[in-house]
């Protein structure tokens, strides 16, 4: 392990897992705390959209970068807008401000992380792009566990523990610019090509991967095409998961805190204990998937995730005296869940899709990123409407609905490749 550190690492990285804090800690469990408290569900639903939205910027960030070799420039204006955008948080109260700064969030971070990936891919051999991304990956994520702990003390206080956040990418910025490759050191790269088991993307709303993932017009044309084939059931299965995925997790504190007495301080906490828990499952998963295939390592992933919803919906309508405790229990599974479905998710598009590889994962990346939006406006608006009990039990029905679809398409396969004739 330690050779492979200092084989496969960089000391940029230590800057970036800085950003891991912020961007996957701090700001998802702060943001919809201020703005709950100081607006309503469905704003705080709404500025989480926001932040999602900025994030789909980065195929622009990647197109700027290549047209004006301006990597470093651009890598460190992602620490600049982060720093911008939480800073400015805590002082204003004004919807149309908070949507704007959470935008500004969204891009900073779409720009590093855009930019990270190309100083692997662009100025690193080929051979070892896989392991300096799972490295870059797993800095990146315990930034996120530590960053969740530092939301669980400031939750008491979350405009200083914006402010703070903001601070720290201050010595984010100055350990992120270390050792960065000069721009003229960039050699040329035709195509990117990674075995999807071998990556350990971080719990984020868009890839962190190369630029050409990004989702293209052609891209939305072969879809429009494969809309009833494989492929095209596969990215539906997806999208409804990700629906009900993310409307848990983009108003997650105060979902808690409502329906189970659990203050955002303890949810932090046990969101850190099972994100931690996750970056351990990246490697089993694909090891799994390559024994019994991506389709049905999906189906566990799925599967774990429903138990988390399942019993958090009956929780929200049963009180069983030990809510508190039994939410929080139940909960874990569904973080942990992220790695087997991100991992065999991504194989699985690459084994399903009729359309170039860059063209195929943009769509799986870009749906990731639609239902991120749509979901943190779906339970703003629920729960304004109806409350948290209805936000959990839409979760879970949209995550039956991603089974159900999946598992048709995996019986079709299967029933497919038995009535195949046998070659010759």
């Amino acid at each position: 392990m330690l050779a492979g550190i200092k084989a496969y690492t960089d000391k940029w990285y230590q800057g970036y897992a800085f950003q891991g804090m912020a961007v996957l800690g701090v700001a998802p469990i702060l943001i919809p705390i201020i703005v709950a408290k100081l607006g309503s569900n469905s704003d705080a639903g709404a500025v989480v959209a926001a932040f999602y939205l900025g994030q789909l910027t980065a195929p622009l960030w990647g197109h700027l970068t290549d047209k004006g070799g301006l990597y470093r420039a651009i890598y460190s204006l992602g620490y600049v807008l982060l720093a911008v955008g939480m800073g400015a948080f805590a002082f204003t109260h004004d919807l149309a401000f908070w949507l704007g700064l959470a935008f500004v969030q969204g891009a900073g971070s779409a720009a590093t992380n855009t930019v990270a990936a190309m100083f692997i891919v662009e100025f690193k051999p080929k051979q070892e792009w896989e392991p300096r991304i799972g490295w870059m990956q797993t800095f990146y994520g315990t930034g996120q566990a530590l960053g969740l702990g530092l939301a669980a003390a400031a939750q008491l206080a979350p405009l200083w523990g914006m402010g703070l956040a903001a601070a720290l990418m201050v010595p984010g910025y100055i350990l992120g610019r270390r050792g960065l490759p000069p721009d003229k050191a960039r050699h040329k790269v035709d195509k990117v090509i990674l075995k999807p088991h071998s990556i350990r993307p971080a719990r984020h709303a868009y890839s962190q991967l190369h630029r050409s993932r990004a989702i293209s017009l052609a891209g939305i044309k072969n879809l429009a095409k494969e809309w009833k084939g494989p492929f095209g059931l596969y990215i539906l299965s997806w999208l409804l998961g990700m629906l009900g995925t993310w409307m848990v997790y983009n108003l997650y504190p105060l979902l808690m805190k409502d329906l189970y007495g659990v203050d955002a301080g303890m949810s932090s906490l046990t969101y850190a204990i099972a994100a931690t828990l996750g970056v351990f499952a990246y490697a089993p998963s694909g090891m799994l998937a390559e024994k019994i295939g991506d389709g049905p390592v999906l189906v566990i992933g799925i599967l774990m995730t429903l138990v988390s919803m399942v019993g958090m919906a009956l929780l929200a309508y049963v009180n069983t005296g030990y809510n508190w405790w039994l939410s929080q229990a139940v909960f874990i599974s569904m973080p942990i869940a992220w790695s087997p479905l991100i991992v065999a998710g991504t194989a699985y598009t690459a084994q399903l899709a009729t359309m170039p590889e860059g063209n195929a994962l943009g769509i799986f990346n870009s749906s990731t990123a639609v239902g991120s939006v749509l979901g943190a406006l779906a339970a703003g608006w629920l729960s304004d409407a109806w409350g948290y009990g209805v936000v959990m039990i839409g979760a879970t029905a949209l995550t039956v609905a991603s089974l159900a679809v999946l598992v048709w398409l995996l019986l079709q396969r299967r029933g497919s490749a038995k009535k195949a004739p046998e070659p010759a």
